[in-house]
């Protein structure tokens, strides 16, 4: 009786603390995500530049390791060596800092540059349907016009006299004076409320070349700060584990990098193939928005079908329509989870269904961010907590042997 007693004991303990564990990770779980919704113009931020200083920090490690790059730039570095040298650091590795750090610099203005200038080439074919649009305006103008007598025959000829009184009494009590001072103060609201987003809004984009190349530069540094927080036994763990996430965002970036360039070979071969002006620069387009999650292709597809529709009209707006939506299907649902789901070493089917959660969580950052958070749980799971349960089930074994039931 007592040992049934001590083993029930013993059941109801190890449920309590299971219960108590659960609750704890899912409070844990949600006050992050909640965290994470409240900071997320900062997170969104600190995203876009960690992106960019795993891009550049490669680049500049090579450029800094060119035999010619060193030669034109040791002399330049020796100044700043002696201005900062440490005790701790010995003068090649800190040659090599700067070194790196002139790189990194190079790297980054090439990018925004390029991203300038790639810009302009984008919206060079825009700017001429602009002017097509306002050289062709009053035929436009003569249609609309005549789209408003049809509309106002119909609506004089055939909507009964109560009917209009009605609607024209609603029009009328929706601009008195009352409603458009109380619009005009809600637009004045809004307008002041804009005003200081797109204030924030550039002082990210200021900020996010900074962070870049602090990212790429110091990258060890921080990380070495940031572990020397944490107690003597965890750190050698901590390094282990911010090692494979770095590895493993690393590998993310080039496999959605690769995906980009790929729908924009495809994008820009499909529109010359189907006769669309400017398929360079709509492939570059597609390329580029590619990299925003799921809709990320809506977004670069729908200016593009409306430009076939301008300059090729509805059949070939159609067929780019078609063109678009199985290149997507094929990419959302066979491409990316293959290729994403090889480099991070995950099934396509779990890649699709962390996705989906990443979406319900975080939206579309969620959704960039949940393909290596699930990598990085794997490896956890894989490294840290199967180990621990094997030793506990191989401790419970010895503990408590099989009994013979011929003995």
């Amino acid at each position: 009786m007592n040992g049934a007693t001590a083993t029930a004991d013993v059941w109801t303990a190890s449920v309590a603390r299971l219960v108590l564990r659960l609750a704890l990770i899912t409070a844990i779980l949600f006050g992050s995500v909640h965290v994470l919704l409240r900071l997320r113009s900062l997170v969104a931020t600190l995203f876009i530049a960690t992106i960019i200083a795993y891009i550049i920090r490669p680049i500049a490690e090579w450029m800094a390791h060119t035999p010619g790059f060193r030669r034109v730039h040791t002399a330049a570095a020796a100044p700043f060596a002696r201005l900062i040298r440490s005790r701790r650091t010995p003068r090649p590795l800190l040659t090599m800092r700067l070194l790196i750090a002139l790189a990194s610099f190079y790297a980054l203005v090439a990018i925004f540059v390029g991203g300038w200038y790639s810009t302009k080439y984008l919206i060079s074919p825009f700017t001429i349907e602009i002017k097509n649009v306002q050289e062709n305006w009053q035929t436009y103008r003569d249609k609309l016009e005549t789209y408003q007598r049809g509309w106002t025959s119909w609506y004089t000829h055939q909507i009964k006299p109560e009917y209009r009184k009605w609607i024209e009494a609603q029009f009328r009590a929706a601009t008195d004076n009352g409603a458009v001072k109380s619009n005009a103060t809600q637009w004045l609201g809004i307008g002041l409320r804009r005003t200081g987003e797109y204030m924030l809004i550039i002082v990210e984009l200021v900020l996010i070349p900074v962070l870049a190349f602090y990212f790429a530069v110091e990258s060890r540094t921080l990380k070495h700060e940031f572990v020397g927080l944490l107690p003597r036994r965890r750190r050698r763990e901590t390094l282990r584990m911010i090692e494979d996430f770095n590895q493993i965002m690393f590998s993310f970036v080039v496999c959605q990098a690769v995906l980009c360039l790929i729908a924009g070979i495809v994008v820009g071969v499909g529109l010359a193939a189907l006769g669309v002006p400017y398929p360079l620069s709509l492939g570059i387009l597609a390329g580029l928005t590619r990299a925003i999650p799921i809709i990320g292709p809506i977004i670069g597809g729908i200016p593009i079908v409306l430009l076939a529709l301008a300059t090729r009209g509805v059949g070939v707006a159609v067929g780019v329509l078609a063109f678009f939506s199985i290149l997507h299907f094929i990419e959302s649902k066979f491409l990316m989870p293959l290729m994403i789901g090889d480099s991070l070493s995950l099934h396509p089917v779990v890649i699709i269904v962390v996705l989906l959660i990443g979406q319900e969580f975080g939206g579309l950052l969620g959704m960039f961010f949940a393909a290596p958070l699930a990598a990085l749980v794997r490896i956890a799971i894989r490294r840290y907590w199967l180990p621990v349960a094997d030793r506990k089930q191989g401790v419970s074994a010895v503990a408590s042997p099989m009994i013979d039931p011929s003995g």
